[in-house]
């Protein structure tokens, strides 16, 4: 709850405000102490981890409640999550040794601890996986009841109780160490730009950048709102924090505000595809993946080249289609010279230690001393010691909300495996698309973009890393393609209707329809959903090797199938579409990615062919109508 800067806070709000402040600051201090020094083991460690972001989440409940009755129901809480996690402390070893056979007293912590879990991931990103947390520990009690495949052996309540939390097990695990370990530096080193006031430098730069490209607003959202959704990995919260920027300007330069705000989804979204950091998300998949974040980084540059070359395609049609002229913004040469510095050095840093394979938290630590010290070097990007300390709490509170939702996705993944419900799916999905390649891989992209509708991409990608890469690895799909394709569905759910998260956003701020606004955004990112099928069968595309043949005209064909669907979905190319040239043009994108998938000759010789036709037909008719409008001119005068 937003308080007006010059009235002063009650007491008890004052109170909670510096609880907060000292539990962030300490859980800041304790996350960068174990990157040099180890305190505990790493059960512990999580355990700890875990403590500060129930007690911070607790405390953030209890400075934002309206009522005594909430905050009262806050502070029991965060008071019985301080005792819950003392209780694990306490009784580390008797509890990992006997896992899954918990004493009655080890029963009700373990259902007290689930239960505040799903609270908080409840209360910071919706009902929908929460539930979906509840049905998967429903299906582990009482799927014996299922009749078929689905049914699985009985199940002891205290056995599953166990190994979903007080056995060390669910809550805890491989996905809570990677928060420790990673997620929460990282999300303070990205908290820590806002307080610079780098935002400003990236929405320059964006300037700069569109005086050049037709639809100089939209541009500039994309530039800048890719810079900053690469380091928070909240697609939702990036068009927050930007689009109060970008979408009102861009209405003012003529853009609709449904465009306005699908253009700011859009390249919020993208931020997250984008290396260095692509929103954290790549340093769980190297964990998943056993190898190394830098491979990763390569292996996601033409991607995210491909990504933001059909965003400013798709907005230089949007402009051209609706006359929107040039941006004749000026460019403050002073901010761009002064934020350079502030966003390059502590990112080559950040980069340069994940390249040279240290872990990500010594890297984030590095990153996070050396943005704070570039910071202060100027005056114009020192933050106030107000503002750096309300980013580093928002930033705590930011890695704790992720702390609670991994230990949530650690309940449900470990619910899927101890029920064998995993390879279920796999088989299910293999017998529906009657083991043919194709079929599978829209079914497995159904499921992921359905699993990361209302989440964001951090616990998307865990969910469908779970759940959907499986299916294609028992295909045949190598395991690192698997998981770049259901990544890659993970991140654009997020602007995929009916959810579209960012695209609600964005509709809010620009005060548009909001399933208009969702569809806009899906038009725009559209083409993309075409370039996971192509790396099945073009390791090219995501820095494998190739036959140099092979490699090119995979190349040529993604190029062709991505710009003739964006033509077709904006029903623009160099003038308006009719009906039968989009159809012209969508049939050209479907046998670009038909090569893609299958490597046949013809399907890239008809999409070449059809392809410069169709642009030379377009060119033709802009420039007979370019002459009719001359000539009309000529008479009027």
């Amino acid at each position: 709850m937003k308080k007006d800067q010059s009235t002063p806070l009650r007491p008890p709000e004052k109170y909670f405000k510096w609880a907060m402040i000292f539990v962030a600051l300490a859980m800041i201090a304790y996350h960068a102490l174990i990157v040099w020094h180890p305190l505990f083991g790493e059960l512990m460690n999580q355990n700890t981890h875990l403590g500060f972001c129930l007690v911070l989440l607790f405390l953030y409940g209890a400075g934002g409640a309206n009522t005594a009755r909430k905050r009262a129901f806050n502070l029991g809480a965060m008071l019985i999550s301080l005792g819950l996690v003392i209780y694990m402390a306490v009784n580390y070893e008797r509890l990992d040794m006997e896992a899954g056979f918990p004493e009655p007293r080890d029963i009700v912590v373990g259902v007290l601890l689930m239960t505040i879990v799903l609270v908080l991931t409840w209360r910071s990103f919706g009902a929908v996986f929460p539930v979906m947390v509840l049905c998967a520990i429903t299906y582990a009690l009482w799927g014996q009841y299922i009749p078929g495949v689905m049914s699985h052996p009985p199940l002891e309540f205290g056995y599953i109780v166990s190994s979903l939390s007080v056995g060390f097990q669910g809550i805890y695990g491989m996905l809570l160490n990677v928060s420790v370990n990673i997620l929460f530096l990282l999300v303070i080193f990205g908290s820590i730009f806002e307080a610079t006031g780098v935002t400003r430098f990236f929405m320059e730069f964006g300037t700069l950048l569109s005086r050049h490209l037709k639809g100089g607003a939209g541009q500039t959202a994309i530039f800048s709102s890719s810079f900053v959704g690469m380091a928070n990995g909240v697609a939702v919260a990036n068009v927050a924090i930007t689009g109060s920027f970008t979408i009102p300007v861009m209405k003012k330069s003529g853009f609709r505000g449904e465009c306005a705000g699908a253009i700011e989804a859009m390249a919020s979204t993208g931020g997250q595809l984008t290396p260095p950091i692509m929103g954290i998300a790549v340093f769980i998949m190297a964990n998943f993946l056993g190898v190394s974040y830098a491979e990763l980084m390569s292996k996601a540059l033409i991607p995210a080249v491909a990504y933001y070359t059909i965003a400013v395609l798709g907005v230089i049609l949007i402009a051209s289609r609706e006359d929107i002229p040039l941006s004749r913004n000026t460019v403050n040469w002073r901010t761009l010279a002064v934020g350079a510095p502030v966003f390059i050095i502590p990112m080559s840093v950040l980069t340069i230690i994940l390249l040279l394979h240290y872990s990500a938290g010594y890297a984030a630590f590095w990153g996070i001393s050396t943005l704070i010290f570039v910071s202060l070097l100027l005056k114009e990007t020192r933050p106030t010691l107000k503002a750096l300390t309300e980013n580093l709490v928002k930033g705590a509170v930011l890695g704790a909300t992720f702390g609670a939702a991994v230990g949530c996705i650690g309940i449900f993944v470990k619910c899927m495996t101890l029920t064998g419900a995993t390879t279920k799916l796999s088989l299910l999905i293999t017998d529906l698309s009657g083991s043919s390649l194709l079929p599978a891989l829209i079914l497995t992209m159904l499921l992921s973009i359905l699993l990361s509708s209302s989440t964001p991409t951090v616990i998307a990608y865990v969910v469908v890393a779970f759940l959907a890469a499986p299916v294609l690895t028992t295909m045949g799909v190598s395991k690192v393609v698997a998981h770049f394709f259901v990544f890659y569905f993970a991140v654009l759910a997020a602007v995929t209707p009916p959810v579209a998260g960012a695209a609600m956003v964005g509709s809010q701020i620009a005060k548009a329809s909001y399933m208009r606004t969702s569809w806009e955004s899906f038009k725009l990112v559209g083409p993309f959903f075409l370039l996971p099928y192509f790396i099945i069968n073009n390791p090219v595309i995501i820095a494998g090797s190739q036959p140099v043949v092979e490699a090119v005209m995979a190349l040529t064909a993604l190029c062709i199938a991505l710009g003739t669907f964006m033509c077709f979905c904006q029903k623009y190319c160099f003038s308006h579409l009719g009906k039968g040239e989009r159809v012209l043009f969508l049939f050209a994108a479907i046998q670009a990615t038909l090569y893609g998938l299958y490597g046949h000759a013809a399907f890239f010789a008809i999409a070449l062919l059809l392809t410069v036709g169709l642009l030379a037909f377009q060119w033709r008719k802009r420039t007979l109508l370019n002459h009719a409008d001359i000539s009309k001119r000529e008479k009027s005068m």
